[in-house]
């Protein structure tokens, strides 16, 4: 895997740090559990950028954890453009790659954005990359640039033909929006094939929950971090089993002249979203569908964004540039 800059180390020993005192915060979600009457086994490492922690419920399943850990290392290895020889490298250098997973993730991916009239859109990389927010090199691009940029950006030139996925020349496929929820979905179905009792495992702002945390069967309680305090929640969900993903303008920004530029873009300017949220959390029960439609959501914003949640049958909680929060579809959601 690639090293992590100085930049991104610093970053995460921040997130660390953060992580510890709250004593379970991971990218935009917290989560908790009560009656501990199941044995439990906890371990954290670094991967897609972000820190990730899978904790598991039952006899001896300190391997589950080391095995969930690694699933999220080798797809990293797989999906990153960053990464040599990954697939996504392969289809940006290549045009095209062959893959029956990431097959059925790009149908998906396609569908959404065709749904969401180009909201959310794989092909952005190429602006995304200009802008670099969260790297080494984060800035505002020139409009040249950017127009030139998104003359690449058509989520309708992405083939898929069996297990063939293929790009117009130019193109840039970048999958950080939809990478961490697509963790979760391996991960549920890896511990489903398993003998835990439960688990509930974190990447970044995705989460997937599975089994029991005890047992009397309580539901796993998942605290959704408030937008504008790191320290603090806006309320808690409760979920039998399921994902969470959130998307917020928090996650990754920098401000210049007063301005807040977050890596939230929207494909049709090539800017950060002009959104009147400030931050989205799906739940549902597909992480790769949690997390494309968290992004999609924000980007359209709360009007179109609520046509969208709706039309998947999902939960939403939406909030707003006043901090207003908004529930969305069947979603147990204690507000505090």
């Amino acid at each position: 895997m690639k090293k992590l800059s100085e930049k991104t180390k610093k970053y995460l020993s921040a997130v660390i740090s953060i992580f510890l005192v709250a004593a379970l915060i991971s990218g935009s979600l917290i989560y908790s559990q009560r009656k501990k009457d199941f044995s439990h086994y906890e371990k954290s490492a670094i991967a897609m950028g972000t820190v990730i922690t899978a904790k598991t419920y039952g006899e001896n399943t300190a391997p589950t954890n080391e095995a969930v850990i690694k699933i999220i290392q080798q797809l990293e290895d797989e999906i990153s453009w960053r990464e040599a020889g990954s697939k996504i490298e392969k289809l940006n250098s290549q045009g095209v790659v062959f893959s029956n997973d990431l097959s059925e993730l790009f149908k998906i991916c396609g569908e959404i954005s065709e749904k969401s009239e180009g909201a959310f859109d794989l092909s952005v990389g190429a602006v995304s990359r200009l802008w670099d927010i969260g790297g080494d090199n984060q800035r505002i691009p020139s409009e040249k640039e950017i127009k030139k940029a998104l003359e690449t950006v058509d989520y309708k030139k992405i083939a898929v033909s069996g297990t063939e996925i293929s790009t117009e020349k130019g193109q840039f496929i970048d999958l950080g929006a939809v990478g961490k929820g697509f963790a979760c979905s391996l991960i549920y179905q890896y511990l489903s094939e398993s003998s835990v009792e439960g688990a509930v495992v974190s990447v970044g702002g995705s989460i997937v929950a599975f089994g029991n945390r005890n047992k009397a069967e309580d539901k796993w309680r998942i605290a959704v971090r408030h937008p504008r305090n790191e320290n603090a929640i806006i309320g808690t969900i409760l979920l039998s089993e399921g994902f969470v993903s959130t998307s917020g303008d928090y996650e990754k920004y920098f401000e210049e002249n007063g301005v807040r530029y977050h890596h939230l873009l929207d494909a049709k300017t090539g800017y950060p979203a002009e959104s009147d949220l400030i931050s989205v959390t799906i739940v549902c029960n597909n992480g790769l569908l949690s997390d494309a439609l968290s992004t999609a959501c924000f980007v359209l914003g709360s009007e179109k964004g609520k046509a969208l949640a709706e039309e998947y049958g999902v939960g939403a909680i939406f909030v707003d540039k006043e901090e207003k929060i908004t529930t969305i579809g069947e979603v147990d959601f204690q507000k505090n």
